[in-house]
Formats: C-alpha cells, sequence, structure tokens
C-alpha cells in the first residue's frame, strides 16, 4: 500500500498538470496578442491591443474587422468607431476576407496631422490562418510608404479569438440577393451616362467604359463634393439607398433610379480630393470624351464602387446604433 501511494500521488499530480496546462492553453487562446511596430513619420504607436468584429459580407464574400489600437478599447462601446478618431490614441483598422485579402485599411496614427487616410492596396497580410475558434497572421507594408507626405509602416503579428458569426453571410446574402431580384425591373431606357451630374470643379473626368466606371479629382474639400454631388443627384431623381455615410477619411454615396445604381466614394487627396463612381445600369453606348478636353460640367459622376462599399460596410458596423 505504501509502495503504490507514491505513484497513485505522482499520477493524479500528471493528470491535475496537464488538465491546467490545457486551461491554460484554452484561456491563453481567449486573449488577443499582437506584437510589432506601426510607424507615423518615424514614431512608433504602440499597438497593444486587437478587437475582432463581425461585418456583413462584401461583395458577397464573408469577412471581419480587426481593429488595432494603441489604447485599452475595453470602455469603448463601438471602437472601429473611436478608433477612427483617434479617441483610442494610434490606431489601424482592417477589413480582411477569410482568404486574408485586405480590402479595407484605415490608417489613424496620432503623429500624423492629415489623418486617418484610406491606404486600400498598400497593406498585405501574411501566415493568416483562420480556424474555428481563432484568427493569426501577419499584416505588412513590406516598408516606409508616403500618404500625404506623410511616412507609415506596419509590421504587425497578431492572433485572437473570433467573435461568434465571424466569416458568416454567404448564405444570408442570398436571400437578399433573390429578394431584390424579384422587384420589378424598370421598362423604361437606360440613363445615358453622359447625363450623370457632375459636381462643380470636377476636374481630369476619366470615363472606363470597359468596367463601367468613372474617375475624376477636384480642389474642393471631401465634404464640399460629396455635398454637391448628393444635391445635383438629389434633383436628378436619384434616391439614397442603404449604406450612404460619412467617415473622418471618406464620403460614400450609394443612389438608385429606375433599377439603375451608383457607389461614390471621394477620398482626400492633395489638394482637394479625388472621387470614383461604379455604376450599375446606365447605358454606355455613347461614352462622354475625355474630360480633360471639357470644362467641369455638371453632367458627370464621381464615384468607388469597391472601396465605397468597403468603406460603407465598415462604418455602418463602427456607427452606434446601426
Amino acid at each position: 500500500m505504501c509502495t503504490r501511494l507514491p505513484s497513485f500521488r505522482f499520477a493524479a499530480g500528471l493528470v491535475c498538470a496537464l488538465t491546467l496546462g490545457t486551461l491554460f492553453a484554452e484561456t491563453a487562446v481567449d486573449k488577443p496578442s499582437v506584437k510589432g511596430t506601426f510607424l507615423g513619420d518615424g514614431k512608433d504607436g504602440k499597438i497593444q491591443y486587437l478587437v475582432v468584429q463581425t461585418r456583413e459580407p462584401f461583395n458577397d464574400k464573408p469577412s471581419i474587422r480587426l481593429v488595432f489600437t494603441e489604447k485599452n478599447p475595453a470602455s469603448s462601446k463601438n471602437p472601429g468607431f473611436d478608433a477612427g478618431f483617434k479617441k483610442l490614441g494610434s490606431a489601424l483598422i482592417l477589413s480582411v476576407f477569410k482568404d486574408g485579402g485586405i480590402f479595407g485599411c484605415e490608417v489613424a496614427h496620432t503623429a500624423h496631422p492629415k489623418s486617418p487616410f484610406s491606404a486600400l492596396g498598400e497593406i498585405k497580410m501574411k501566415d493568416f490562418k483562420v480556424t474555428e475558434t481563432t484568427v493569426s497572421g501577419n499584416v505588412t507594408t513590406g516598408g516606409t510608404l508616403d500618404a500625404f507626405g506623410q511616412k507609415w509602416d506596419v509590421d504587425l503579428t497578431f492572433s485572437a479569438p473570433l467573435p461568434k458569426g465571424a466569416f458568416a453571410g454567404e448564405v444570408a446574402a442570398k436571400p437578399v440577393e433573390a429578394k431584390e431580384e424579384k422587384e420589378p425591373a424598370p421598362t423604361g431606357p437606360k440613363l445615358p451616362v453622359s447625363k450623370l451630374p457632375l459636381p462643380a470643379g470636377a476636374k481630369d473626368v476619366e470615363y472606363k467604359e470597359a468596367v463601367e466606371h468613372i474617375t475624376f479629382r477636384s480642389d474642393a474639400s471631401v465634404s464640399a463634393v460629396a455635398g454637391d454631388f448628393s444635391k445635383k443627384l438629389k434633383q436628378q431623381g436619384w434616391k439614397e439607398s442603404s449604406g450612404s455615410l460619412m467617415t473622418p477619411a471618406n464620403a460614400i454615396l450609394r443612389r438608385e433610379l429606375n433599377g439603375s445604381e451608383l457607389t461614390i466614394m471621394v477620398q482626400p487627396a492633395a489638394p482637394g480630393s479625388t472621387v470614383k463612381v461604379f455604376t450599375k445600369g446606365l447605358d454606355w453606348s455613347d461614352t462622354p470624351a475625355s474630360a480633360a478636353a471639357k470644362p467641369a460640367p455638371s453632367n458627370e459622376v464621381p464615384d468607388i464602387q469597391t472601396e465605397a462599399n468597403r468603406l460603407i460596410n465598415d462604418a455602418l458596423k463602427q456607427v452606434p446604433g446601426r
């Protein structure tokens, strides 16, 4: 009996140690971890926190939002929204597909006077992994980049638990499409793209017939361009559709008219702003000539659909009560 007791105690201790080790491992997974640098003009933003948020699909693909912050977001009701206004110190807000593709990037560094700003396409995801309960990876710019004369550089490695409902929505998105398809289609002629009213001061207007996009720039501010554009579209009969929103760095407009759709994004760009317009259901058979040869009439449209939809969805998730 005495010779067996130590063995029993050892076995019990081993089982206990293994159990505690398992519980510790499970607990560790529940806590987000962020390491690396987020530089703004050479100053480290000292990112220490990460919030993973669920969000609606973008282009029918499930996605999540990663909100990296310098300050603890625990007391924030809407970390993504507060981060965009630098209320949580330096912050980086990313919208990410399940395959790791980044389709939204907002940079809000306290060392940058001209921020937040959108930097889509300039930041990449590496080693992205998604399990049933966790997400991890590395986001990097691959070196120092420039935005409005400001330097920035990101290299952050992270891991965090996935919230309930993350990367959901593929199935849910289909009924919405089906419902929209059931709505009666307009029987009248399509609106010619040349009849779209552009805001005053539109410059370098380019009509991209192959993809049905319009781009241009303006010396006016984002809010001025968005306001003038909205007013002219309303006068033409365009109705606001869900997703239109103003953010600190961008103006996003979504409009509908007789089955046609516009998704418009206005971004800051020295000395004013740039606009991209993604259209659907317009008549492109008689595409206008290059705007470089025309004054800025009231017959043109600026908008970014891909980025617009991205930022619309991001912003909607960040607004209290939405």
